[in-house]
């Protein structure tokens, strides 16, 4: 699956037009048909993701046996990462996954196997850095959604990391499959339209109603792919604590809520961090806060770094 920058894209439904006008409901329709066809031609994702995600349910699945569901080419890219120096690889030299899990810990690996698999789906990717924006934001959401899950005690903090990582997948098939009519989008908003509204007027679809259905695409458990699907509009029916977590990510990530009026919409939707913590212990996970965000770029550039050269053995 090839990522091109947009300006260079005729765009694959190029005889679609994105008229400023209202389209004719045949039109519409053909529009829609043409989303759904290009989501269910997306590359499925590894299958080593479902069996991360599985691992919650399935604790007795073991670390070889995760090894073992990964090709070498991923293998490589996760003992890339785990050998970089922010997860403290500098002077030593992890071999194989199981070595990566002892050095560093398994729910590091976990973290970093989601990672470069996403990146892995898309590894034919040609200009994948002129989409760093939209990756990097994805990074820092996956990592913010991973702590909340974790202050807020949700039972699956990988689900929470694979949520935020994948949030906005549907803006990159509006880029990349449907040009004409992201720029279409594109002008709407400098004009002053909201996003979701110009998404809706223009491909009938907005790109979390696309997200969710590339999630159900991808076999993504059901409250993954509602929280996904809803992540604007709060209209969550399986899991709606996954979808608070998910959606103040996005919040704070995009500079729409501080760290202190994050937690105080937490606490108006009854959720609550452990009460024995205090302003100590609120300035430390803020700090936390703070480094996973400086983290996304190191990690976007190690996943997408091609053809590492390490050894990939189990």
């Amino acid at each position: 699956m090839r990522l091109e920058r947009p300006s260079r894209l005729k765009g694959r439904n190029s005889g679609i037009p994105g008229d400023k006008k209202l389209m004719p409901p045949d039109k519409k329709k053909l529009l829609i048909e043409q989303v759904i066809k290009e989501i269910e031609h997306l590359p499925t994702l590894p299958h080593v993701v479902m069996r991360v995600l599985s691992m919650a349910e399935s604790p007795k699945i073991s670390a070889l046996e995760l090894s073992k569901t990964m090709d070498q080419s991923l293998a490589a890219k996760v003992l890339k990462m785990a050998n970089s120096a922010y997860y403290g690889g500098r002077d030593r030299n992890i071999s194989s996954i199981l070595h990566a899990i002892v050095m560093v810990g398994f729910e590091a690996v976990k973290e970093i196997i989601l990672t470069t698999s996403l990146f892995h789906t898309f590894h034919d990717a040609r200009d994948v850095q002129a989409l760093q924006p939209l990756w990097q934001h994805s990074m820092e959401c996956a990592l913010i959604a991973k702590r909340l899950a974790w202050m807020y005690r949700l039972d699956s903090l990988d689900e929470a990391y694979l949520a935020g990582l994948t949030h906005d997948i549907g803006r990159l098939v509006i880029q990349q499959y449907f040009s004409e009519q992201y720029w279409e989008i594109e002008e709407r908003t400098k004009a002053g339209k909201d996003l979701l509204e110009a998404e809706k007027e223009v491909l009938e679809m907005t790109h979390a109603e696309i997200g969710g259905k590339i999630a159900e695409r991808w076999g993504f458990p059901a409250n993954l792919a509602d929280s996904i699907a809803h992540h604007h509009d709060r209209e969550w029916t399986v899991n709606p604590v996954l979808g608070k977590i998910l959606y103040y990510a996005d919040q704070y990530i995009s500079g729409q809520l501080s760290f202190s009026a994050m937690l105080e919409a937490f606490s108006q939707e009854g959720m609550n961090y452990p009460a024995t913590w205090d302003s100590s212990d609120l300035g430390s996970v803020e700090q936390i806060l703070q480094e996973e965000i400086g983290k996304a770029k190191a990690m976007f550039s190690l996943a997408t770094e091609k053809n590492p050269k390490t050894n990939s053995s189990p």
